[in-house]
Formats: structure tokens, C-alpha cells, sequence
């Protein structure tokens, strides 16, 4: 079993290369473009391109062939077009951040140590000449002082340890320590890594801190076991460990990371998060001594297969959508498939993870988030409110992800309004009209300005788990984007009820003026699936029933790069009285 495992490991990162070299720009009239990676989606170089270094080497000591190693090297030598006087690199041609070059040296000495005999040895000095300039830069360059997402310093703990190692240096050694020991006192009461976007603990009014799933499980975590491992910490090997165990609470049984609620989820794609690493390497290891995270690791394996078409796109829909993929999910993703083959796929062994027989209610008060499951379902309620940015995750006690066992996917709400937050970092879509929020939302136009129930950083969400169901009740006040409430004062409830047959909502508006308001409802699928309307149920893609007291209709199809689900958008209007009631469920097979 572990040899088919391996093979698939194998055969995705030699997709993804050889998908990646069909890229290389072939150019030696113009030193600044031959030998980097054009992006087909985003129709530019990605500066970080060069990272790519270390799985080519990797795929060239496995397959023997040359044009891994010629493209290593071309990369190399394009690399120092991002390369600057003082040993940082930036992380793109017209951006001025260098906190990447962390992620260019770990790539870089990882290449080194596992396959710098490829290398002639006056071409493995100069490397190493760049590694060391990079290492002395980065001393200082990313320090919690800096003030950079938690990310980046768990990477740097990574980089100076691993560099440490290979030159010998003790001080790189020390250093990695003390940026290591910041991260492990980052780990809040829950299990979860905090500081994608603040390092304090208490971070907002309601005392939250800032969770991102997505970069946790990708590369924060992934770091800090790399930091381990070359430190030979094995306290801190205890600690990844358990944090990590942690983490697989948020692993959906298909796979799948929910970030639904993640402070950085404008660059959630279901299987990680855009420019991250991903967890491979690290649940590989893990799972040599535990079955669990072998497990984890080879069923998000199979989401990355499902999402690859010679590239990795950047969700589920995208293909189907029209969109085309990203060159940095598979130069970035491609490096911990790498470091997996480099360190031995481990002995697979079929085992549950904990998604797959989930507790009744979870309750995560450091981001007033609750996971609820029952039977087939699992469902994510959030009411953090940690600004990372305007437009971020929803908030109010708004469902960000309703799973089916069935089904998959039927409700997947990263960011309330896109923006290009990372405009080097995310793409955009051509098919402007189809492109809206996936957020289940309550809300109402005044003006020409919306309010709604996302908005709402104020809510009062409280949960219960029942022998045979679970449920939640939240309520508050409509906001505007800016989370100001509603001159109307319109004040609402919701309440939730997750059964082994279906999720209940109802509520609506109980104060101000209740006029005008209504629920929208995007549920995953796909955009060529009419839905099936008759009266006040819906059929939808021949398997989901959503069944109203009230009055709906369908405003058509909708599409959004975060996660990158198609969904149809579905609108119930309140009664008289305000308030609504419909339920979605699965159509006996």
C-alpha cells in the first residue's frame, strides 16, 4: 500500500513539473525573463517562482533527467532579478515586501542538503554564497518586531535551523530557537495556531485573536516541524504534534480544510490556501509513528488530484468555471510533496480521522466559531470579529460551511465582498457578472447601501448539543460593511437546527422596520444544473431540497475564487410577520 501511496506522490509532483516547465519563459536575449515561470492564469511572473528550485532537484534525482536540472539551474540564475543588495529577495518585480525571502531560503537549502551533489561544486559555492547572504538578512529581517503575520516567523525558526544546520553555525541555531519558542507561545486554548493578522491573544473587543486554518495547516505548523526536526527539539516535536492533532478537528472528511471562518480566508481554496506550502511533508512524517496524519495527508492528497489538470487549480469549480490555474499553488504545494518523497512516504494504514465521527457541538471561543455535526452533516456557525481586512470573513452567526457526506460541499463562505487584498497573490476573474459571495446571509437594501447579518461583529451565538440533534441561536443588529448598524435599528434572529436529516433556519427581522429584508442562499453547484422550483420547494443539482414556509426564488448562478465554488443563489422572502422557515436536505437516493 505504501508503494501505491508513493507512486501517487510521484506522479502528482511530476504533473505538476512538467505542467510548471511548459511555463519557463525561453529567453537569452533577455537574462530578466529566461528561465522564469509565466503564470497562464495571472499573465505575469510570480517572483517567487524561483522557489521551485528544490522539487525540481528532487524530481531530477528521482527520474535522472536532465531538464529538471537545467530548469533548476535557469531558476537560479533568473532568482537574482529578486535578489538585493542587502540579501533579502522581493516577493514579486513591483512589490517591495521581502519577508518571502524566508520561504526562498528553505527551498534553497533544502535543495542544498538533500541534492546539491547534482551540482558541479564551483555552482554549489555560489548557492551556498546566496544562501548564506539570505541567511544574514533574515537574522533580523523577520523577528516578531517586524510585526509579520505569525507565518512567516515559525519560517524563519524553519530557515535559520536548517541553515544553522548545514553551515554549522550555532547563533543561526539560537536564533531559530527564539523564533520558535514566540510561535509555540502562540497556541491558544483550543489547540489553534493564532497571529494571521495580530500576535496578541486578545486581539478585538470580544476578546479574539486572529485564526487562519489555511496558513496554520500549510505552513505555520509545516515550519515549525521543520524546525524540530533540524533542531532535534523533541519537546517542541511534542508540542507540533499535539497542536497538529488539534488542527485535524478542521479537517472535513474529504480532505478539505474549512477556513470558512479564517481571518485570512480570501485566499482559502478548499484543499489549503493559495500561496502556502501545504501540509503534506509534515502529516507524512507525523504519520509514521500515528496512522491518523498518514491518513490526513493522503485524503488531501486526493482533493489536490481532483483539483489538477497538469496545474493545481486554485478550487474545486475553477476549471468548470473557466478558470485557469495559478502557477503558484504547484510551485508552492509542490515543495512539500517533495520534502514527503525526499523523507519516505509513510506506512499506510487506512484510519479515521476525527471529522469523520465529529462531537455534536465544538465550540472555539478564542474565534466564537462553533462546529456542529450530526449524522452526514457538518455545519460551522462564526461570529469572530477579528478585522483583518474590510469585506473578511462573515460574522453574526452566519453558516460559513454546511458538508454532506453525500454530497460534499454545500455551503463553502470565505470572504464576505472580494477585494484584491494580495493583488500579486490572487487572481481575477473575467466573468465579472457570475463572480458574488458565497455567504448565507440575511439582509436588506436601504438606500443603496446593504445591511446585513455578516456585518454584525456584535452578535450574541450560543449553541447546544441534544442526544439526537444540535442547535444554535444567534441574534443582533444589520450592519453596513463597515459593521455600523442600521439607522432602522433592524434588530434579527436565527436559529439553527441541525438534525441527522436536515439543517433548519428560521428567524428573520423581530425590531425596526421589517420590510424589505430577505435571506440569501448560495448552495455549491454547478452552474449548468438549473434548479428545480416548484411553489416553495427547490431541487437542487437532483439531491438537495430546500423546502421554505415562505416565499423564493432563484436569482441565477454565482461563482467566487474563495474557496472557487459555483453555486445557485437562492432567495427566501419573510412573511408578514418577518420571519421565515425553510430546511435543506439531502433526496433519498
Amino acid at each position: 500500500m505504501r508503494d501505491n501511496v508513493r507512486n501517487e506522490y510521484f506522479r502528482l509532483l511530476k504533473e505538476w513539473l512538467d505542467a510548471l516547465l511548459s511555463c519557463v519563459v525561453n529567453d537569452p536575449a533577455h537574462p530578466s525573463l529566461d528561465g522564469a515561470v509565466l503564470c497562464p492564469a495571472c499573465t505575469l511572473i510570480h517572483g517567487r517562482c524561483h522557489e521551485a528550485i528544490y522539487p525540481l532537484l528532487t524530481m531530477a534525482d528521482l527520474t535522472r533527467e536532465t531538464k529538471y536540472l537545467e530548469a533548476a539551474r535557469k531558476l537560479f540564475r533568473w532568482s537574482s532579478y529578486m535578489l538585493c543588495d542587502d540579501g533579502s529577495m522581493y516577493n514579486d518585480s513591483q512589490s517591495a515586501w521581502s519577508g518571502t525571502t524566508v520561504f526562498a531560503a528553505i527551498s534553497l537549502v533544502k535543495a542544498l542538503s538533500r541534492h546539491g551533489h547534482l551540482l558541479a561544486a564551483e555552482e554549489k559555492r555560489l548557492w551556498e554564497k546566496r544562501l548564506l547572504e539570505m541567511a544574514l538578512w533574515l537574522e533580523d529581517g523577520v523577528t516578531p518586531e517586524k510585526k509579520c503575520n505569525i507565518n512567516y516567523i515559525a519560517a524563519n525558526a524553519a530557515a535559520m535551523a536548517l541553515i544553522g544546520r548545514y553551515f554549522g553555525q550555532g547563533a543561526m541555531l539560537a536564533r531559530a530557537k527564539r523564533s520558535a519558542d514566540f510561535v509555540f507561545q502562540r497556541v491558544s486554548e483550543s489547540g489553534l495556531v493564532y497571529g494571521e493578522g495580530s500576535l496578541e491573544r486578545s486581539a478585538t473587543p470580544r476578546g479574539g485573536c486572529a485564526v487562519d486554518i489555511g496558513y496554520s495547516v500549510e505552513e505555520t505548523l509545516p515550519s515549525l516541524f521543520d524546525y524540530v526536526q533540524a533542531a532535534g527539539d523533541e519537546r517542541g516535536l511534542s508540542a507540533v504534534r499535539e497542536a497538529a492533532r488539534a488542527h485535524l478537528d478542521l479537517m472535513l472528511p474529504d480532505g478539505a480544510w474549512d477556513n470558512s471562518f479564517g481571518s485570512r480566508n480570501f485566499k482559502w481554496t478548499y484543499w489549503g490556501s493559495r500561496t502556502a506550502d501545504g501540509c503534506q511533508a509534515m502529516l507524512n512524517a507525523l504519520g509514521k509513528s500515528e496512522p491518523m496524519f498518514a491518513e490526513a495527508a493522503y485524503r488531501n492528497l486526493l482533493l489536490y488530484k481532483r483539483c489538477t489538470d497538469g496545474l493545481l487549480y486554485g478550487g474545486p469549480h475553477y476549471q468548470r468555471h473557466g478558470e485557469l490555474p495559478c502557477v503558484h499553488h504547484a510551485f508552492c504545494h509542490a515543495k512539500a510533496l517533495a520534502q514527503a518523497l525526499d523523507e519516505g512516504v509513510a506506512e499506510f494504514i487506512r484510519a479515521a480521522l476525527p471529522s469523520d465521527e465529529a462531537e455534536r457541538v465544538k465550540y472555539y471561543p478564542e474565534i466564537e466559531t462553533f462546529r456542529l455535526s450530526c449524522g452526514d452533516w457538518r455545519l460551522t456557525v462564526c461570529a469572530g470579529d477579528f478585522p483583518y481586512m474590510k469585506g473578511g470573513h462573515a460574522s453574526g452567526g452566519a453558516v460559513t460551511l454546511l458538508w454532506h457526506r453525500g454530497y460534499g460541499p454545500v455551503i463553502a463562505a470565505a470572504n464576505t465582498d472580494f477585494s484584491l487584498r494580495e493583488p500579486m497573490n490572487q487572481q481575477l476573474t473575467r466573468r465579472k457578472k457570475l463572480h458574488g459571495s458565497l455567504c448565507p446571509r440575511l439582509e436588506k437594501k436601504k438606500n443603496g447601501t446593504v445591511y446585513s447579518q455578516v456585518y454584525d461583529r456584535t452578535a450574541a451565538v450560543a449553541a447546544q448539543a441534544f442526544p439526537d440533534h444540535a442547535a444554535v441561536r444567534a441574534s443582533g443588529v444589520l450592519c453596513d460593511i463597515s459593521h455600523q448598524a442600521s439607522a432602522g435599528g433592524e434588530a434579527y434572529v436565527l436559529e439553527y437546527t441541525l438534525t441527522k436529516q436536515s439543517l433548519s433556519i428560521k428567524g428573520g427581522i423581530t425590531a425596526g422596520e421589517k420590510t424589505g429584508a430577505s435571506f440569501i442562499l448560495p448552495l455549491i453547484c454547478p452552474a449548468d444544473h438549473k434548479p428545480v422550483l416548484f411553489g416553495r420547494s427547490a431541487l437542487i443539482h437532483g439531491r438537495l431540497r430546500v423546502v421554505s414556509a415562505s416565499d423564493m426564488d432563484c436569482a441565477g448562478p454565482v461563482f467566487n475564487l474563495a474557496p472557487g465554488f459555483e453555486a445557485v443563489n437562492l432567495s427566501i422572502y419573510p412573511g408578514e410577520d418577518g420571519l421565515f422557515d425553510f430546511s435543506i436536505a439531502m433526496e433519498d437516493a
